[in-house]
């Protein structure tokens, strides 16, 4: 089968019948009943706008292709959820079932179905949803001509005869929609998913694949491939003929495990909602980015703008909110230009999250950001009330849960912050800013185990300092004492004094003697406390207090670097 365009009705060409593939793949034998059965179901509705939010890959398609053919519009939804799905409810005209069998009624069955419409190439295909830079959802409508011109160009690079298809993907976004659903139905492949988002179920396509002599293609993603199992069989099961990958820029650590395992080419796509596809990469190769076909891209003041036919308005130029730097090859990515980042591949807008979490009542002020850590995740840092403040370890679990469950409402899961700073003030720089240093200083206990955590520090004097800190729940020194009642070592305590007033103080001095020092208190995981540093002639003095009292005071003499006493 060659590639056709979505205005030429590619699905209601001849079916080829000679592959034995079931479901749940979906084959061009299998589309078309399923196609009518909508069609079907859909006679006497509304016209308009329909909302399709279906999980199963050839019950969405079939629906989809139904709206087209009965001159409608599909509404895709960027998640199920229920909130999502009752707030899109009202901006439709009506909202498709999960299947049309248990829907349609004996008229409509036996009703002769009206001639399938023809795809204006103009005509509105489907609208999606993007978070724009605010975090509130923005629609996007997508023409017949931008989609075709976009499979045009996948078409043209990555040709699909002889192939089949496995989506780990979702269908309700624009890369999971072209690459896995739209290409091979204009290029008469089967495809399948949903549940190949699995390693094992995965492996098990792949296999079906090879044994109907098809060469697999898998839709993956970052999210995906960067937590492939390696003790899955890879070695043993037919190997792709390309994997792609989109969503998200993928670490080349990651790119070259998911070559060696899979043992196949690994592409990434690079594009958004509002522009398609804008380059492409293969990271063994190099890590350059080339545009696509048909795109053309200019690169000013660090920015990238591009004109395609994938765009609303192909003639116009687009400024894309990326920075990047042009090379030999094509371009490199350096980051996002505006507040939008990308979490297992999702758009997620770090304003929308301050503002939601803005709004609760113990919150006054709130800074999102991203950690750039392996796993992903958003780091939340908190200025709460002083009332609100959490001193202990149950009472900052309950808070964070409470703040989730807020969020749940607005995000996807793994769009949540994972991880959480609850601080009096935002820290600042010289230039009154958060700056990346003093992030890397809030969370370094995530990669330090026997770092107490900090949460900031007053100066009022250049002879005092105050720290606020948080003793972590995964702090190594508490493996060994008490496992029904784990505490801080003493000596620990004084370590953290001395190390602290190192780095508040300039390196006062190497250590000579401890002097005065009294515990009365024990510290537990998860207290909040303070520890108030005083340089003195002679070394420092130190008090460690919290919610519940003082746990320690001493004072440390040092020795200066000529070797006499401090002084």
């Amino acid at each position: 089968m060659t590639f056709e365009p979505l205005t030429q009705l590619p699905w209601r060409r001849q079916a080829d019948h000679t592959r034995a593939l079931t479901p749940p793949w979906v084959t061009p034998a299998s589309l078309l009943a399923r196609i009518d059965a909508w069609r079907h179901w859909l006679v006497g509705q509304p016209g308009g706008r329909w909302l399709l939010s279906q999980r199963d890959p050839e019950d969405f398609c079939a629906a989809l292709v139904a709206l087209w053919e009965s001159g409608r519009v599909a509404v895709l939804p960027a998640d199920d959820r229920p909130e999502t799905l009752a707030r899109l409810a009202v901006e439709v005209d009506g909202t498709l079932p999960d299947a049309p069998g248990n829907h349609v009624t004996r008229h409509q069955q036996t009703n002769v179905l009206p001639p399938h419409e023809a795809l204006a190439p103009s005509s509105t295909a489907v609208v999606l949803y993007t978070s724009g830079s605010t975090g509130d959802p923005v629609r996007l409508a997508k023409r017949f001509d931008q989609l075709d011109a976009e499979l045009a160009a996948h078409a043209d690079l990555w040709p699909l005869a002889g192939t089949c298809v496995i989506s780990q993907v979702s269908h309700q976004h624009i890369y999971g929609l072209l690459t896995g659903v739209l290409h091979p139905l204009c290029s008469g492949v089967p495809f399948c998913g949903d549940d190949c988002r699995y390693p094992e179920v995965l492996a098990a396509r792949l296999q079906e694949a090879d044994d109907v002599g098809l060469a697999p293609v898998v839709v993956s993603s970052p999210a995906q491939l960067s937590r492939l199992p390696e003790h899955l069989p890879w070695n043993e099961l037919p190997r792709p003929t390309r994997v792609f990958s989109s969503g998200a820029p993928l670490p080349a650590r990651h790119a070259q495990h998911a070559e060696c395992l899979l043992r196949a080419p690994v592409i990434e796509l690079y594009g958004s909602t509002e522009t398609g596809g804008i380059a492409h990469r293969r990271q063994a190769q190099g890590a350059a980015w080339q545009s696509l076909p048909g795109v053309q891209l200019l690169i000013a003041d660090g920015c990238l703008a591009l004109r395609s036919a994938f765009l609303e308005d192909p003639q116009r130029w687009w400024q894309q909110p990326d920075r990047v730097a042009p090379t030999a090859e094509g371009f490199e990515l350096l980051g996002r230009a505006d507040r939008v980042v990308k979490i297992a591949g999702k758009r997620v807008s770090l304003d929308h999250i301050e503002h939601v979490l803005t709004a609760t009542p113990e919150v006054r002020e709130t800074r999102c950001v991203d950690l750039g850590r392996a796993d992903g995740r958003l780091g939340a840092v908190i200025v709460l009330h002083d009332e609100s403040i959490p001193h202990q370890h149950d009472t900052r679990h309950a808070l964070i849960q409470r703040l989730r469950a807020r969020l749940s409402t607005h995000l996807e899961r793994v769009a949540i912050p994972r991880y959480w700073r609850f601080v009096d003030a935002l820290p600042s720089n010289a230039q009154g800013k958060l700056d990346r240093g003093l992030v890397n200083r809030l969370f370094a206990d995530l990669d330090d185990a026997k770092a107490p955590r900090w949460l900031g520090e007053r100066r009022p004097d250049p002879s005092s300092c105050t720290l606020t800190l948080e003793v972590p729940e995964r702090l190594i020194f508490l493996e060994g004492h008490f496992e029904e009642y784990p505490l801080v070592p003493g000596v620990v305590m004084v370590q953290w004094a001395i190390e602290l007033a190192g780095e508040s103080f300039a390196e006062p001095g190497a250590f000579q003697a401890i002097e005065r020092l009294k515990f009365q208190r024990v510290l537990r995981p998860g207290v909040r406390f303070t520890l108030q540093l005083t340089r003195r002639d002679d070394g420092i003095a130190f008090a460690i207090d919290s919610y519940e009292g003082r746990h320690c005071a001493g004072r440390v003499r040092l020795q200066t670097r000529n070797g006499g006493d401090h002084g």
